[in-house]
């Protein structure tokens, strides 16, 4: 074939573009949300000097649509009706009861303890709680403070309305210093020293010194030489031994 020829043949092809629904792709190469999209090329030469080129062509459009992934973080937060929190939340106010009024107590015991002191829920009655701050605590000038800043709040926050006043209680004053009377005295410190694994028991007292059998924490043990001495002014020197 000359090159006027081929030029003709050449001008001769037309080429068509076709959508054709009816064309099925096989299920297990089909993809999902894809439409197929054909070409086809038809031609009137009927040369074979060169190889045609295929006759139809196949296009993929991918429709599917990209869906972005929304993500809420939610921050539960509570708040006393004052604006500021404090030991407890509103939402856990128990029954002002004398079993519910010690249990709150528990979280201050530690520090009254550590100073030597304790407090002991005397009577809860018709909103009235009374309390009576025992061993250092009760002696201490400051303990009107350590009542209303501390106990008092904790209270109040725990129970709210439910408490129309704290009334403290004031413990007899022991003239004689004696081995029961220190032991005794002792006695508001032992529940905590046995929660801890502990054991106290008072040796001997003579000439202003005081012999105490101690077995527990160290601060504990602050705290009990801390106690007797502001029960007993007449002890001047509280040994702890094992």
């Amino acid at each position: 074939m000359n090159m006027a020829a081929a030029a003709a043949a050449a001008s001769s092809c037309t080429t068509t573009n076709l959508l054709v629904p009816p064309f099925q792709v096989p299920s297990h190469r089909r993809l999902p949300n894809i439409s197929y999209h054909f070409s086809f090329s038809s031609s009137n030469s009927t040369s074979t000097s060169t190889p045609p080129p295929l006759p139809f062509s196949i296009t993929a459009t991918d429709n599917t649509k990209k869906k972005k992934k929304k993500t809420t973080r939610r921050m539960k937060m509570s708040s006393s009706a004052s604006g500021s929190q404090g030991l407890y939340s509103a939402a856990d106010q128990f029954e002002l009861t004398p079993e519910n009024v010690d249990l709150v107590l528990q979280d201050v015991r530690p520090y009254l303890i550590a100073d030597g002191g304790n407090v002991d829920v005397v009577s809860v009655q018709n909103g009235i709680v009374s309390l009576k701050l025992q061993g250092a605590c009760g002696s201490c000038p400051s303990s009107t403070t350590t009542m209303k800043l501390g106990i008092e709040r904790v209270l109040k926050e725990k129970f709210g309305d439910a408490i129309k006043e704290i009334c403290q209680v004031y413990d007899e004053q022991i003239d004689e210093t004696t081995i029961e009377a220190v032991d005794g005295h002792l006695d508001i410190l032992r529940p905590a020293i046995k929660n801890y694994g502990g054991s106290i028991q008072v040796l001997s007292v003579e000439g202003g010194d005081c012999v105490v059998k101690y077995a527990g924490p160290e601060s504990i043990g602050l705290g009990i030489k801390a106690a007797i001495r502001e029960k007993f002014p007449d002890i001047a020197n509280v040994v702890l031994t094992d």
